[in-house]
């Protein structure tokens, strides 16, 4: 009987720390700031937000929310192959940076996007994919919002877009802010 008498208070101790507040709440001091690390940009497949439709050559392109961090944009394009057989990529795909008026901007887009910045998914060499019917291949569109000038700053509201050179563009909107650089770069196509 001794034993269970000193196992309740034991209990009792023990139980009553639970969910109490402290007596002095640690309050927030504005005068510390807790830096943020920004996590390196790794665009994964994008969830669609403008998209194309279904079109020659039986592909459908569409292109995610864009990621910034520290002045690095990257948006990742997604090529869905939307038609009855295996269609086949490789490469680069082309893209033009249109402005409202859906003009061509002059800026260049470069093959690759080690000139921008190094993301390891993407800067890799490209090579053919062969996109089953209802498949994705995917790939990245980094720029840096660098702005010198304010009188040369080029925003864009569009983005045209072909899975290759040669082929059917895509008008796809997006607004781009690669301030007066001049260039963006496009990954290879990948498996998404």
């Amino acid at each position: 009987m001794r034993a269970r008498w000193l196992t309740v208070p034991a209990l009792v101790v023990a139980l009553a720390g639970c969910g109490t507040t402290p007596a002095h709440p640690v309050a927030a001091r504005p005068d510390v700031s807790i830096p943020v690390v920004p996590e390196p940009v790794s665009p994964s497949v994008p969830t669609p937000r403008t998209t194309s439709g279904c079109l020659d050559p039986g592909v459908s392109l569409s292109v995610g929310e864009v990621d910034a961090a520290m002045g690095l944009r990257a948006v990742g394009v997604t090529l869905r192959n939307c038609g009855t057989a295996v269609y086949t990529v490789q490469g680069y795909p082309e893209v033009d940076i249109l402005d409202t008026d859906r003009r061509v901007l002059d800026v260049t887009v470069l093959d690759g996007t080690a000139a921008v910045a190094t993301i390891e998914r993407y800067d890799v060499p490209p090579k053919r994919l062969d996109v089953p019917p209802g498949g994705i291949a995917v790939a990245v569109l980094v720029w840096r919002n660098l702005t010198t000038d304010a009188a040369t700053v080029a925003k864009g509201a569009y983005v045209s877009v072909a899975p290759a050179p040669g082929l059917p563009r895509h008008t796809l909107s997006l607004m781009t802010d690669p301030g007066n650089t001049g260039k963006m770069g496009i990954s290879p196509w990948i498996a998404g």
